[in-house]
């Protein structure tokens, strides 16, 4: 839906190396509602943007769906960061300290500070620090995108096959600012602990503790649901918390 975009596909293609991986397989249900009716769909997954250098180590990461214009604003902000961190003397210790301020700013201010493209560059052969390529944001950013989602020109259910009604569809709107206020620092606070980091060290942290879909679960939180009322104890599946067995 959002690669589809053509404005986000040219410039993902202009300034990164696009690579897609499947963090686990996609899951399907199927209902039978007897008389040759069957419904087959998908369930809900999520989706995180991982920014890396060429040797895998993770810059940042856009968690879940983003609205197109502010997912290209923070991935050209990413390229930034990434284009700076190359330049420092140890660079693990630049991105410490980029993660932790902004943790620490977007739990004070309840947003994060823009990186500055081109950040005094005259400063760059002696010295790059977050105090160089971060400022505080003036921009109406989140209330902006709050606004546009609370428009009346907003839908709750978009024709997904129609892409313009993508732009027009509230919980994107929604997702950015959650994605931007809440989660963001989340996978900051993890960063700045593991500056080295690479995806597999910490994806299943990310999805489990910030997007809330833990990818060792076979039933992606549905278990209760599933199970609740299921009269046959023998095919119930073990709980997590009550024996090391893992179901496949």
């Amino acid at each position: 839906m959002l690669f589809s975009d053509e404005d986000v596909a040219r410039q993902i293609n202009e300034k990164f190396e696009p690579v897609w991986v499947s963090v686990r397989d996609v899951p399907t249900v199927t209902i039978d509602f007897g008389k040759g009716h069957k419904l087959t769909r998908t369930l809900h997954g999520n989706v995180a943007t991982y920014v890396l250098t060429a040797d895998g180590t993770i810059i940042d990461v856009l968690p879940g769906l983003y609205e197109s214009a502010q997912y290209l604003a923070q991935l050209n902000q990413l390229w930034w960061v990434h284009h700076y961190a190359a330049r420092t003397r140890v660079p693990s210790a630049f991105l410490a300290d980029y993660h932790d301020e902004q943790a620490r700013a977007i739990q004070t201010s309840g947003k994060a500070k823009v990186v500055k493209p081109f950040a005094d560059m005259s400063k760059m052969s002696i010295e790059i620090s977050t105090k160089t390529i971060l400022r505080t944001t003036g921009s109406s950013y989140p209330s902006e995108v709050l606004r546009v989602a609370k428009s009346a020109e907003m839908v709750d259910r978009p024709d997904f096959s129609k892409p313009g009604q993508l732009k027009h569809w509230r919980k994107l709107y929604e997702d950015t600012d959650i994605n931007e206020n809440e989660r963001r620092g989340q996978i900051h606070m993890i960063l700045s602990k593991r500056p080295n980091a690479k995806p597999g060290d910490v994806t299943k942290e990310i999805y489990r503790d910030v997007l809330h879909a833990d990818i060792d679960d076979p039933y992606l939180g549905l278990q209760e649901t599933l199970f609740r009322d299921y009269p046959f104890q023998e095919d119930r599946p073990v709980s997590s918390g009550k024996t090391s067995q893992k179901h496949g």
